[in-house]
């Protein structure tokens, strides 16, 4: 396996961890970012010693914050081996994908909810900047900006449950889809379904909101694998984006939902104000 350089202590020092009875919570949460941000890559082993020296701590709050990310399958312990930053398989990342696509459509309902809709201006710069991304073809940087929407529309929900659990996933995907991600044209496709998803969340249909999420997430990654969606996973899937102004109910081609105030119409379409 590769070595990887990490960061110096004093880099960790800036951080501001200090000895509180959070503390082990405090390593958890660094040992995450650093795991989410490369610095330890996907089956790298965690030496204990090591961290501790990198977050001036002792190596008890290391000990106890590995059995906590263990806990969110962020990390694999292995008696007599030591810990590893863990490297989910295919199949892992099918079963994350279906609960994030369903956590996500939660958080959707939620923020439809909401009464005031002036933070969602937050989420249309974010899916400007993934297209300015998408047309220097710029996959890294898409992919970056992808995550902030996503974790904007968590935190929006004010869930914090949702939220922990959905940090816990995006850890894993991360780890999986590190690399992987290389067709630009697909990334492009994708940006322009996120408008789609961002207008919805404008508007007064929860049930729509909640399916577009879902939906999007689950038909994403399989294209992305190049699977396709599987039969236990299909009645999940409600709503496709066919243009970034079209949605298409291929489960029930006759009628459409009202978007953001607009007229119910009797086709199997509706159009999305720009």
């Amino acid at each position: 396996m590769q070595s990887h350089k990490h960061p110096p202590l004093l880099d960790f020092g800036l951080l501001g961890i200090s000895r509180s009875p959070s503390l082990t919570n405090q390593v958890a949460k660094h040992i995450a970012a650093a795991i989410d941000d490369g610095t330890f890559q996907p089956g790298e082993r965690l030496v204990e010693t090591r961290l501790a020296e990198m977050f001036g701590v002792s190596r008890g709050p290391v000990r106890e914050a590995l059995k906590a990310l263990e806990s969110e399958n962020i990390v694999k312990i292995k008696p007599g081996r030591g810990t590893f930053v863990a490297a989910p398989s295919c199949e892992d990342v099918e079963q994350i994908v279906a609960a994030r696509a369903v956590l996500e459509g939660l958080a959707a309902r939620t923020v439809v909810a909401l009464p005031d809709k002036r933070e969602l201006s937050r989420l249309n710069l974010l899916c400007k900047s993934m297209r300015d991304s998408v047309e220097r073809e710029d996959i890294s940087g898409y992919l970056e900006l992808h995550w902030r929407v996503h974790e904007l529309l968590c935190h929006l929900s004010r869930n914090q449950v949702l939220i922990q659990a959905w940090q816990s996933m995006r850890c894993q995907l991360r780890l999986f889809w590190r690399g992987k991600v290389t067709n630009i044209e697909l990334i492009g496709k994708l940006s322009d379904e996120t408008f789609v998803l961002i207008d919805s969340l404008y508007g007064d249909d929860p049930d729509l909101a909640d399916q577009l999420f879902r939906s999007h997430i689950i038909r994403a990654n399989y294209e992305i694998m190049g699977k396709a969606v599987p039969n236990w996973l299909q009645s999940y899937v409600t709503c496709e984006i066919e243009t970034r102004k079209t949605i298409f109910h291929p489960r029930n081609k006759s009628s459409t939902t009202a978007v953001n105030g607009l007229k119910q119409e009797n086709s199997g379409s509706e159009s999305l104000p720009g």
